[in-house]
């Protein structure tokens, strides 16, 4: 996958290790990592909270639920994940407020705490193609700080793009913060000199979207 070249070349690549090829549609999955992050207790179709007083997704036909545990083998921290996918036919309670899809197709979701930086949402709503790629909004936000999220639909040394996106990339004013391919076995890239917790943040997000089956997308 193509990725900008500046901000490649300040970047560590993390290669995706132990992904499997074929995902399940509910109950426990294999594990996987990238670099020092490890990617455990993966579960697809959850009911539960694991945390009681924090913002909830409340979803009425969802149909794509997991959570999962990102483990910091360097720092030794592990925290909870949980995501879920919806249809544009339906709409997303968050916090009182109802989220309707018009151009998007599906709108993704995904939430998780850090005891230095509080409550990560990861919020995705995407039309699907690269021909409404201009109807595509993403966020990855802990109500003080905000990193936009976009779609990358090329790959490196051809002209042409997918029609469907490879994978996304993570700002702050255009400046790249991480880069996540998401299709084939995957790759992570953060930049060099981030914080250690920033670096989990995005290393969390980056699994989220590792996990994530796109509509259409074949297991």
């Amino acid at each position: 996958m193509q990725v900008s070249q500046s901000f490649a070349e300040k970047a560590t690549v993390l290669p995706v290790e132990g992904r499997p090829l074929v995902r399940m549609s509910i109950g426990k999955e294999k594990g996987f990592q990238f670099g020092q992050y490890q990617l455990r207790d993966i579960q697809r179709g959850w009911t539960r909270k694991t945390e009681p007083d924090a913002f909830w997704l409340k979803v009425s036909d969802a149909y794509q639920k997991y959570t999962f545990a990102v483990k910091d083998t360097a720092r030794q921290k592990t925290w909870p994940v949980q995501a879920a996918a919806l249809h544009s036919s339906t709409a997303l309670e968050a916090e009182g407020l109802s989220i309707s899809l018009d151009k998007q197709r599906e709108f993704l979701q995904a939430e998780f705490t850090s005891p230095e930086s509080g409550v990560w949402q990861l919020a995705l709503a995407d039309p699907g193609t690269y021909i409404e790629r201009v109807h595509f909004k993403g966020s990855l936000a802990n109500g003080k700080e905000e990193i936009e999220v976009r779609p990358l639909y090329k790959w490196q040394s051809k002209s042409l793009p997918s029609s469907t996106n490879l994978g996304y990339e993570f700002s702050v004013n255009g400046e790249v913060l991480a880069t996540v391919q998401t299709v084939n076995s995957g790759k992570v890239w953060l930049k060099q000199g981030l914080s250690p917790d920033l670096q989990m943040v995005l290393a969390s997000a980056s699994g989220s979207l590792l996990l994530y089956d796109k509509l259409g997308e074949e297991k």
